[in-house]
């Protein structure tokens, strides 16, 4: 089994407790990885909510720095282009992307975009949580600002996927639209189903087939409280919302984006990277397809980064 996953917190975690990528006691390290025929992952740098916006741009540096740094050469690979994505898969490398959560970082200055793309950030989520100078998240109801629709009409020229998790409905229908005009797709790197459990940090039905209209996919994640209402998950929880965005006829566009090491509770039998493997067990029991298997373990993924990349 082969698995590509949209989205981790493990740089954060790993600079914060001094640890290294290879073994650690975070949720994802290329051992605990070593269960999967290839394994490529999104690597996110989180704009920490107790720092001011200028403070989080400083740290996405030093977070950056730690986790490059920390690449075994033979096993891992930053990756910016197809080219580079399918060179690593070849060389059996793990393929890794970055990406950027809350774009408060940027701090009203647009000429940050751009060096952000040469720092190798192909991934964007506008917002996590409240209003910043890019807009309203999922707990507000406000839309973009007037830089928020700047800096993502810019990333999208520059070749960046903008990541609709945690945006506000009124956020999401804006950014949906942009993309259609630019003609560029759209993802939720971390999102699950509002029907399954209402959440606003969910999807609703409408927007996850507006993603997959773009040729975008969404990752299903692992945090109890988007996947259940009373927070009480396992894996037939996460079931729950790969089987309802197949009842869609989404089966094209669902991936993985576990948020791991973005969380502090996991739900039971699921410890870490490794355990996301007991999901296909879980989904052949309702009768899910090897075929479609495969296509929300790493298919999916494929497919859309050769694409975009």
């Amino acid at each position: 089994m082969r698995l590509f996953d949209f989205h981790c917190d493990t740089p954060f975690a790993m600079e914060t407790r001094g640890q290294a990528l290879t073994e650690n006691d975070c949720h994802v390290s290329l051992k605990k990885a070593e269960v999967y025929e290839s394994y490529g992952q999104v690597m996110a740098i989180w704009s920490q909510k107790s720092l001011s916006s200028e403070e989080a741009w400083e740290r996405f540096f030093v977070i950056r720095d730690d986790l490059i740094s920390k690449l075994p050469e033979e096993k891992a690979a930053i990756c910016t282009t197809c080219a580079q994505y399918r060179a690593a898969l070849a060389k059996g490398k793990s393929p890794f992307f970055l990406a950027v959560e809350d774009a408060r970082l940027l701090c009203g200055r647009y000429e940050r975009l751009e060096t952000l793309y040469r720092c190798g950030v192909r991934f964007l989520t506008p917002v996590w949580r409240d209003e910043s100078c890019i807009g309203g998240a999922f707990n507000t109801e406000a839309g973009l600002t007037d830089f928020g629709r700047d800096a993502v009409r810019g990333a999208l020229a520059l070749g960046m996927v903008i990541d609709l998790s945690h945006a506000s409905d009124i956020m999401m229908e804006e950014i949906l639209a942009m993309a259609r005009e630019a003609g560029r797709p759209v993802v939720a790197t971390h999102s699950n189903s509002r029907a399954v459990c209402n959440h606003k940090r969910n999807l609703t039905d409408g927007v996850a087939r507006a993603i997959a209209e773009t040729g975008g996919v969404f990752g299903i994640n692992m945090v109890p409280f988007h996947l259940s209402e009373d927070s009480v998950a396992d894996a037939r929880s996460v079931c729950r919302h790969i089987l309802h965005f197949l009842s869609l006829g989404l089966e094209d566009a669902v991936c993985f984006g576990c948020d791991l090491d973005g969380m502090d509770v996991t739900p039971e039998g699921i410890r870490n990277v490794g355990d996301i493997l007991t999901i296909a067990d879980a989904l052949r029991a309702h009768g899910v397809s090897e075929t479609v298997i495969e296509k929300i373990f790493f298919k999916n993924a494929d497919r859309f980064l050769q694409r975009v990349f």
